[in-house]
């Protein structure tokens, strides 16, 4: 099944990334790959988005955030039709290195009987998506423009 796993620096404060990863009104300025997400932002809460990938068409998602820990740790756990069907595994974990810089670790795994064609079909694309979003989370968390 496939799994992209990803661990990078951003030198900006814990409080400021996650910040960031929560106003979900803010994804469509920064986000490359959720262009839209609604929903709150708390344990068994739901969140509908749309995830769009480069030359791919964008899917809609259905999810349940799973853990909200402020300034830490955000998962949550969506579907397409059904979760036999292929269902994604999110989990977004933001841990200090020291005051003003954290090491931020973006999990993003695929289950379900259409996981494979996933794979095949989408795989290099949701690679290279998945690359721009945590590019991206950079960039608007070290911004001067971004409210704490």
């Amino acid at each position: 099944m496939p799994k992209y796993q990803t661990s990078f620096d951003i030198p900006a404060t814990a409080n400021r990334v996650w910040q960031v990863l929560t106003a979900l009104d803010r994804y469509p300025e920064w986000n490359p790959q959720i262009s839209t997400i609604s929903g709150t932002i708390a344990p068994g809460a739901k969140v509908d988005l749309r995830l769009t990938m480069p030359d791919r068409p964008a899917m809609n998602v259905s999810a349940r955030i799973e853990r909200a820990e402020p300034d830490r740790l955000l998962t949550w756990r969506g579907h397409v039709l059904a979760p036999w069907f292929f269902q994604g595994f999110r989990r977004f974990e933001i841990e200090p290195i020291d005051a003003g810089r954290v090491r931020f670790t973006h999990v993003e795994d695929i289950t379900g009987l259409f996981a494979p064609v996933f794979a095949l079909v989408m795989g290099g694309a949701a690679g290279r998506s998945h690359q721009a979003l945590n590019e991206a989370l950079r960039a608007r968390s070290e911004s001067s423009t971004v409210q704490e």
